[in-house]
């Protein structure tokens, strides 16, 4: 959305940046008018952008953060090998296939899914075999 309005805004099209700019989320909003105080469009010294002004706050980054609070303290209470492995590669495959999504080659797509595939694979028939505690 920011891109929006920067390129609305080069092209002097006030009409446009203000739709724009009424669409940003609370929390952007006000970094964006902290950071249009900056007159970031002539001085070179002013932040690259609004995320980089101290009035924003990400809801979702904070949101993230008490997850994965929560996610270490069911780690360290004791987590099975089988759900531990599940996840590492539940993670690893989802990252592989992003992965292969970013490659214009087409075989180099199909070798990394490929690899996601075979690693997917392996992995379940040895967490499969671990012993049962």
């Amino acid at each position: 959305m920011f891109t929006a309005w920067l390129q609305a805004t080069s092209a002097h099209d006030g009409k446009l940046a203000a739709i724009y700019a009424r669409r940003f989320t609370p929390d952007y909003r006000t970094a964006f008018f902290a950071w249009l105080k900056t007159s970031p469009l002539t001085n070179p010294s002013s932040p690259p952008g609004p995320v980089y002004m101290r009035q924003y706050h990400n809801p979702s980054l904070l949101a993230a953060a008490r997850l994965n609070d929560r996610a270490s303290a069911a780690f360290v209470q004791g987590t099975s090998a089988g759900d531990t492995a599940g996840r590492y590669v539940r993670d690893t495959v989802l990252f592989l296939v992003a992965v292969d999504q970013r490659f214009k080659l087409r075989n180099i797509r199909y070798a990394t899914t490929a690899l996601a595939f075979a690693l997917l694979v392996f992995t379940t028939v040895s967490v499969a075999q671990l012993p049962r505690i």
